[in-house]
């Protein structure tokens, strides 16, 4: 039986996949009519009825004994498999489901309910790799399953495969969660007007959506355009009255733009809901320093850390406030310990020279004044380097190359460690016409970031078209390891493969393309060459 009923079992998926808190029934108390029905008459369909009831009610062991006694006399019922493993879902009982999933999705293959749930199970329990393949299945199945785009996205995202989720989405139709993440990987690529126009989109239909307000708050305060983030957050509590995350969101951006008078009166208001919160705490916390009342600002910095010991910004903050008042062994424990939690800011070191100074420890004071001031040159060319990347971003894409250039080179001396700007101007220099000196800055990215997918692409083509196929086949498989999902690069990969008369691994990338891209017609044609005797193969990247 396949998996039908539709309307009655919609619900199961949502339940299970919702449920907060198992509630189990020490008896069973289906309503007697249904109880009766299945008696007198054990069909699958009164099994399923009742089953279903019981799971609705949150009776989930009793919807397994249901489920399971009717497998007994219909043991190729892949419906009834598929929901007695969801029940059991319901009740906390993941691992006991998995075997029932599996022979649901056996039984039949082509419904794609089990390897949700499936990837969903595998997702929870850490099984990634998995989980993924499940939801890989399941878009076999429906190419156009939201559920199974969202799970497969999250997937990527999870281990920061963004080119990965640029191709997988680029013809999709977004669902609001989708759009963030697409929107997030087009951000961590440093595409931010992409990401803009990916949200602006979403927003069309989704005007007074928070979570798609916060992601673009995100995007604007990267391109520094903090007064319209501002804005919008404004407009988006107005149409959100009493949604404490859309005000936490402005009260966070009013704090770290600055904006202390226009967040004062949010902060305190936010306290009473959430006053255990370590963020909302934080924020008041630094309201409270700029304004002056550091005795508030202690109170409230300490119940922050309190509650999150390992956020540095806590730390931070409240050695500063400790600095101040002149509470120099106090202030110097938060700030060595900010910063062996990592807080960057050069800041922190000057702070901390302070109160090592008040302790009259003046030999390590001068130790971090010093650190201070070289971490502040760092910050500083960075800053200037990032706005050198944007100005050259937005050279390229109005046609000025030589200008482009000139403002990528700008980046990359002043953050020769930035794999990204080498990257960009290994771009330009392509559009320029100077191979050369694109290969040189791509060895250079793909050294500094092996992992940077797009860098090591690029490289290929460039070994290909220098004649070393060799040499390319090892950047395209950095790759495609570095970006599973990328479909380009598994045909690129094919394709070298192929010049090099490795055949058989030829047809392997190939049908990872088609696997990711069933509709690729680059891949498709790759696919038939490399389906003909191989003495005749002429394949090219």
């Amino acid at each position: 039986m396949s998996l039908g009923h539709e309307s009655r079992t919609k619900w199961i998926l949502l339940a299970a996949l919702a449920v907060s808190a198992v509630q189990v029934y020490a008896t069973c108390n289906g309503p007697d009519a249904m109880v009766a029905k299945l008696r007198a008459q054990p069909s699958n369909d009164n099994a399923i009825m009742l089953g279903g009831w019981y799971a609705e009610h949150k009776q989930f062991d009793c919807a397994v004994d249901v489920f399971r006694s009717a497998i007994k006399s219909d043991p190729k019922s892949a419906q009834l498999h598929y929901l007695e493993g969801l029940a059991l879902v319901g009740a906390g009982h993941t691992r006991e489901a998995l075997p029932l999933l599996r022979e649901s999705a056996r039984l039949d293959p082509q419904v794609v309910k089990p390897h949700l749930l499936l990837a969903y199970v595998y997702d929870r329990s850490g099984q990634h790799t998995d989980a993924e393949d499940q939801w890989k299945r399941a878009l076999a199945i429906d190419p156009h399953s939201t559920p199974a785009l969202e799970g497969l996205t999250a997937e990527l995202v999870g281990r920061q495969d963004f080119k990965g989720v640029i191709v997988l989405l680029k013809s999709a139709h977004l669902s609001d969660q989708l759009a963030i993440y697409l929107s997030q990987a087009f951000g961590e690529l440093n595409y931010l007007d992409q990401a803009n126009t990916v949200l602006a989109e979403a927003m069309k239909s989704s005007p007074n959506s928070v979570p798609l307000a916060s992601a673009m708050t995100v995007v604007l305060i990267k391109q520094h355009r903090y007064q319209e983030a501002i804005n919008m957050l404004q407009h988006t509590v107005q149409q959100n009255p009493g949604n404490t995350d859309a005000e936490l969101q402005l009260f966070r951006v009013l704090v770290l733009t600055n904006h202390i008078n226009a967040a004062r009166p949010i902060g305190p208001k936010l306290l009473d809901r959430r006053p255990h919160d370590s963020e909302v705490l934080y924020l008041n916390g630094i309201v409270d320093r700029a304004v002056g009342d550091n005795a508030q600002a202690k109170v409230v910095l300490e119940q922050a850390v309190a509650i999150d010991p390992n956020f540095f910004n806590s730390r931070y903050n409240l050695g500063m406030v400790l600095v101040f008042l002149k509470e120099w062994p106090e202030a110097k424990q938060q700030l060595e310990k900010a910063i062996k939690l990592g807080a960057p800011q050069p800041q922190v070191h000057f702070e901390l020279a302070k109160a090592l100074r008040g302790l009259g420890e003046n030999d390590r004071a001068q130790q971090e004044m010093q650190q201070y001031q070289q971490l502040k040159k760092i910050e500083e060319a960075n800053l200037e380097a990032s706005t050198s990347s944007t100005q050259g971003d937005a050279d390229l894409a109005a046609g000025k190359i030589p200008e482009a250039i000139a403002h990528y080179r700008e980046a990359v001396q002043g953050a020769p460690d930035n794999a990204s700007y080498k990257y960009q101007l290994s771009i330009a220099l392509h559009q320029a016409g100077d191979t050369e000196g694109e290969r040189a800055q791509l060895e250079q990215a793909v050294k500094l970031n092996p992992q940077l997918a797009g860098a090591q692409n690029e490289l290929g083509y460039v070994l290909t078209r220098n004649g070393d196929p060799t040499a390319a086949t090892e950047h395209f498989r950095m790759a495609v390891q570095a970006a599973p999902a990328w479909v380009e690069a598994w045909i690129n990969l094919a394709a070298v493969l192929a010049e090099s008369s490795h055949f058989a691994e030829a047809r392997e990338a190939v049908a990872t393309a088609l696997r990711l891209d069933p509709a690729n017609e680059q891949a498709h044609k790759l696919s038939d060459r490399l389906g003909q005797d191989p003495a005749a193969q002429q394949a090219h990247p």
